[in-house]
């Protein structure tokens, strides 16, 4: 009976440390980004426990919200996306739509302000342009075609820059029907808004990260294909819309095949703890060939350019803050890069 007791209270103390650690990380969570649990608690209506809102495909912020913090501020305007008011286009303006997901919208950017769209606008001395952020975190390739289609109408918008982010899709090739044998620690089960759960598990990646169990490379055809007959989707609404010029931008990561393995381990962290089935120099295979996919449709058409991003916004902790997500560094070398090219298309020039 007396060890019974030792035991209940020694669970007892377990769970009370949990909710001490778990309300802690929520008032930390609530500080540095605006949001936590205690948001939804205290919330006067149903609309307002989330930021975002998901329609018919996609999803986007809830319109015309602002939510700051320690770390970041992040303001939506009337479609629900972190970029300014759309006003009436100028007749001298450039307007362009930059298509994405959590990268495009500046996962780790402070404010809106310094985001790579935001600072895409400021940055080109030629053109006058008129930048729509259209990034949401979690939108893959075809939420994101969705979006373009049903909520970015009637923009009369001159560019499109597709920056699909790749996370969202290279995700798929780890949800197998079929069961394979596992040599990884198990994951944990819990309501997504347990940040204990959450961060025990990106901290204990590279324990259940085994390189040397994993199975082969999953055959990419399939998910390839239907990447391309995506983003072709996307480009000829675009077209149809009359857009003069289309970048197709490379899609990045911040660990390289040419830096040393242990430190691509280190920075593939946060990717592998949402891709457990790749290896390292799998996930770059991987990236690869669905950037392959890019530049060989850009082939194709004589306004889409595939714009090559890797030599101007290299790998490592100074230009991202994780696998994917860009440093203030990052976000400025992707806009300067992306400036540089709008300068170089003729039917853009004034």
């Amino acid at each position: 009976m007396a060890k019974d007791g030792q035991v209940f209270k020694t669970l007892l103390l377990v769970l009370l440390l949990f909710v001490v650690v778990e309300v802690m990380l929520q008032f930390r969570a609530q500080l540095k980004f605006g949001n936590s649990i205690f948001t939804s608690a205290l919330a006067s209506d149903e609309a307002a426990t989330s930021l975002f809102v998901h329609q018919d495909g996609y999803k986007v912020l809830a319109s015309n919200i602002n939510f700051s913090g320690s770390s970041i501020s992040v303001q939506s305007n009337e479609l629900g996306l972190r970029s300014a008011p759309i006003a009436a286009k100028s007749d001298n303006a450039t307007r362009v739509i930059v298509l994405g997901a959590s990268s495009t919208f500046g996962a780790y950017a402070r404010t809106n302000s310094e985001t790579f769209p935001s600072i895409l606008q400021r940055y080109n001395s030629e053109l006058i342009l008129d930048v729509i952020n259209a990034g949401i975190p979690g939108n893959d390739i075809n939420n994101q075609y969705k979006l373009y289609e049903q909520l970015l109408t009637g923009l009369s918008e001159d560019v499109l820059i597709l920056y699909s982010g790749l996370s969202n899709d290279i995700s798929r090739l780890c949800r197998t029907k079929t069961a394979k044998k596992n040599y990884s620690l198990p994951q944990l089960q819990a309501p997504k808004w347990l940040l204990t759960v959450d961060l025990l598990l990106k901290n204990s990646t590279s324990l259940r990260y085994i390189p040397y169990k994993y199975a082969p490379l999953p055959d990419l055809t399939p998910y390839l294909q239907q990447y391309e007959a995506q983003v072709q989707q996307i480009l000829i609404l675009a077209q149809h819309r009359g857009v003069k010029q289309i970048l197709l931008a490379e899609n990045l990561r911040s660990f390289r095949p040419e830096q040393p393995l242990d430190l691509q381990q280190e920075l593939a962290n946060s990717a592998l703890y949402y891709t457990p089935c790749l290896s390292v120099a799998q996930f770059s295979q991987v990236f690869n060939s669905y950037n392959k996919v890019l530049s060989g449709i850009s082939t194709n058409y004589t306004n889409v350019h595939y714009v090559s991003l890797s030599k101007d916004v290299p790998g490592g902790r100074r230009y991202f803050v994780d696998s994917v997500h860009f440093s203030a560094e990052g976000e400025h070398a992707m806009a300067k890069t992306l400036a540089h090219k709008l300068s170089q298309l003729e039917q853009l020039q004034p």
